[in-house]
């Protein structure tokens, strides 16, 4: 990324004439613009045009908007639907060509636990940020194809099943063959990680012994203590603990999960009486059962080729996507720990240094152009973000705030009693709206709330387990909240763009999922 003064004010015109898809989530400039640089570097792996042009981010307290060009994700959908007409394999052939890439990723993730940072010099310091950031670079730069697809093909694919029921006089069926048809078949790592401690708690379970030490009105520090004489127990734990410390990372935060964590959990699991091997049983069957249900669908309905295409694309991308949710925490924390040597000897704090973006953190050990501390300070208030290719400009305080407003003019909202999304996991619940702007906020939903936001992230699932519902404005089949919904059984709509405008907290809605519905009975 190249900084160009000005670049926001040279093409404000077209900025503010655009169509723009919106995500929230938390983050900071330090983690979510590599994502941006990766989006936009034009590669032969891509298909040709499989790259972003420009973006939008907003950050404020360390909360995201970001901003994709409707265009770039129209022009990918059309590019893999067209590629997947002439190769049927297009998602598969595709995948493989990171793979590699991905490899040395993780493989520099474990080289860099032995390093001791504070014993290189800058210049190596330096270098080890620089090739850091280039290896993950590389590794995310399908994000363009991945989002380009996830988020532009949704109502295509609704469409193409809607149109080819009637055709077979089944409309009737749509919104239940949608669901069924767009599942997910692969165990998500969220997924993963719940059955991996689901199988500690099942080892604790097996001696009414240990139960009662875990049970026990004792400091977790104790318990811990005890538990070590049981070596079978506490190396299971500690196994999941190495496995899933960074499972509750996000764009902004390093959450390292250590044993006291896990051992809250399994007493919080243990107290709620919950049946471990028929919990562990359902979510290992949800992808098994969700892939026959779908296999005997298409067999019985033989939908033309298109539909299977997109289909299978669609759940190919799930697991792709997973997988880059997957490397961005892994980046979370070990940029976290590179970026907090910088700091120290930069004099920044590890929260101000994540306000910079990554040429700047370069420019430090160069001296050129670097951002003072009250600068990072007016960043983390307000800040907008605009790249156009390989250039970019960052603005913070009033002037982002204005510019923001001129950039995406608010459209008179009308007064609305019921809005429309794409049914995720069917199901019919009333509830009290809670509306989430981040996983900080995810806590104050309470049980049988209707869980309303822009989008959903893997931090937001503590949130989520207590939520009747889940409603969201953007998404598409492939994801979070589609994909957590059906491993919840939670009724979902996505996709329904205007949820979070019109809806407040403590209003009182109807979530019909079965046809992607909402109905507001009583404002707050």
């Amino acid at each position: 990324m190249k900084y160009q003064k000005g670049l926001i004010q040279k093409n404000l015109r077209i900025l503010q004439e655009k169509e723009w898809y919106h995500q929230r989530f938390d983050g900071c400039p330090q983690f979510i613009l590599l994502i941006s640089e990766a989006e936009m570097r034009p590669e032969r792996r891509k298909l040709k045009g499989g790259n972003f042009t420009s973006h939008i981010v907003f950050f404020k307290n360390d909360r995201v908007d970001w901003y994709i060009d409707q265009e770039d994700i129209k022009r990918i959908t059309n590019l893999v639907i067209k590629a997947s007409l002439k190769n049927q394999k297009i998602s598969k052939d595709l995948i493989k060509k990171w793979k590699r890439d991905e490899k040395i990723f993780y493989d520099y993730c474990r080289r860099l636990k032995n390093i001791n940072l504070d014993m290189l010099s800058n210049e190596r310091l330096k270098h080890l940020y620089h090739d850091f950031v280039e290896v993950y670079c590389k590794t995310v730069t399908n994000s363009s194809v991945i989002d380009g697809f996830a988020l532009g093909t949704d109502r295509i694919i609704q469409e193409k099943i809607t149109n080819f029921l009637k055709s077979k006089r089944l409309q009737k069926y749509q919104y239940r063959y949608f669901t069924r048809l767009t599942a997910p078949t692969s165990q998500s790592f969220i997924n993963e990680a719940e059955i991996s401690l689901l199988k500690v708690v099942q080892l604790i379970n097996r001696t009414k012994a240990i139960k009662r030490l875990v049970l026990r009105e004792k400091s977790i520090d104790q318990i811990l203590k005890e538990l070590k004489q049981f070596k079978r127990i506490y190396q299971a734990l500690k196994q999941h603990q190495k496995s899933y410390f960074w499972s509750k990372n996000n764009y902004v935060d390093d959450n390292v999960l250590d044993l006291n964590h896990f051992t809250k959990e399994i007493k919080g699991i243990l107290r709620g009486k919950v049946n471990i091997t028929k919990e562990i049983n359902r979510i290992s069957s949800t992808p098994i059962k969700n892939k026959i249900s779908k296999d005997k669908l298409i067999k019985r309905l033989k939908p033309p080729r298109i539909i299977r295409n997109l289909i299978t694309i669609s759940g190919n991308f799930t697991d792709w996507q997973d997988e880059r949710k997957r490397k961005t925490y892994w980046l979370t924390h070990c940029l976290s720990l590179i970026i907090n040597e910088i700091a120290k000897r930069f004099d920044y704090s590890l929260h101000g240094i994540k306000y910079l973006v990554p040429p700047e953190v370069e420019n430090l050990f160069t001296k050129k152009r670097k951002i003072t501390l009250a600068e990072t300070r007016a960043r983390i208030r307000k800040s907008l973000f605009y790249q156009k290719g390989q250039n970019y400009e960052i603005l913070s305080g009033n002037k982002a705030e204005k510019l923001r407003k001129v950039i995406l003019r608010k459209k008179r909202e009308e007064v609305i009693h019921d809005f429309r999304g794409l049914p995720a996991c069917r199901g019919k619940v009333r509830g009290k709206v809670k509306i989430i702007k981040s996983a900080r906020e995810a806590g104050k939903v309470e049980k049988g709330n209707i869980l309303v936001a822009v989008m959903t992230r893997p931090d937001y699932i503590v949130g989520i387990k207590k939520a009747a519902a889940i409603v969201t404005d953007e998404g598409g089949v492939t994801c979070h909240a589609a994909i957590v919904s059906r491993e919840l059984s939670i009724p979902c709509v996505i996709g329904t763009k205007i949820a979070t405008k019109v809806l407040k907290d403590g209003d009182y809605i109807d979530v019909n999922a079965s046809h992607g519905i909402i109905t507001i009975i009583k404002r707050k």
